[in-house]
């Protein structure tokens, strides 16, 4: 049986229920999903699961109860449709921790769920990706407090080694004859959870980079910036021409034999005006 705690999203959540009880009882319908919840307009299931409709805070309960929770899976349906109507980061990152602290009440996590919920913290913290660069340019044998000061800003022994730990969890990284070597495997988890996880990445690497100009030498760091009138089209073209550089920053790094430092390169294009039609609406 499907879980609701395997999910960060409501709608493929009951879309998945759905097929599943369908596959067990050819009559089971949207419509009788509805009705068992109490609903007047019969339709109202299949319209939250297309997008159409979204489930308000008062019709979360009655969900639930109609789907089967017991009182921790209610609790976490109703902050998992609260999550994917949060509006802004803050809140997401604030919801995400509550059904994060649900599962932790639970005993017997899913694979699924033990993998995503590692997934998320590597995204979360700038270090990790450092930590595994560093693990790739050096011959690392377990010395965290060596590890830690490399790191700038310095993180500490525990967060070096906690670090190695989940590094090693996701397996980018394994221990042969006492060194850690980086593998080639990727981390990749779902579009919700990784979303809210890199813009709370960007976050912190934009804290990096104000320190980094406030800090370091010129000649250690480089900072430019663009005040650009443009229209829709030429921004969506800007973003592929970013991204097609950034490949070819990649390549550059890739063929680097004699990498013994690592930078952190943000990409920041946004906003600092109104459009026309914008400022009527308000």
């Amino acid at each position: 049986m499907i879980s609701v705690y395997d999910y960060t999203d409501y709608r493929k959540y009951l879309k998945d229920y759905y097929e599943e009880k369908k596959s067990e009882n050819p009559l089971f319908s949207y419509q009788a999903m509805a009705i068992k919840a109490g609903f007047n307009n019969r339709g109202f299931v299949y319209n939250i699961v297309k997008g159409n409709k979204s489930l308000s805070n008062s019709n979360c309960f009655r969900m639930s109860q109609a789907l089967g929770h017991d009182t921790y899976e209610t609790e976490y349906f109703e902050n998992l449709v609260l999550f994917n109507k949060a509006e802004n980061q803050k809140e997401q990152s604030w919801f995400y921790d509550k059904l994060s602290q649900i599962r932790d009440r639970r005993k017997g996590f899913t694979k699924a769920q033990m993998v995503r919920k590692d997934q998320y913290e590597y995204y979360s913290k700038w270090y990790h990706g450092t930590v595994r660069s560093f693990i790739d340019m050096y011959e690392f044998k377990d010395d965290y407090k060596w590890l830690a000061k490399m790191c700038s800003p310095p993180i500490t022994a525990k967060q070096a080694k906690d670090s190695v730990k989940l590094l090693s969890k996701l397996g980018v990284i394994q221990c042969s004859n006492g060194t850690w070597k980086v593998t080639d495997k990727s981390i990749t988890t779902g579009r919700e959870v990784t979303g809210l996880a890199i813009s709370n990445l960007h976050i912190e690497c934009t804290d990096l980079a104000r320190k980094a100009i406030q800090e370091l030498p010129r000649h250690k760091r480089n900072a430019t910036g663009l005040t650009l009138g443009i229209s829709r089209k030429s921004y969506e073209r800007i973003c592929e021409e970013t991204l097609e550089f950034e490949k070819r920053i990649m390549d550059i790094a890739n063929r680097d034999g004699d990498a013994d430092q690592v930078y952190q390169f943000n990409f920041h294009f946004f906003p600092i005006s109104r459009t026309d039609s914008e400022r009527k609406k308000r």
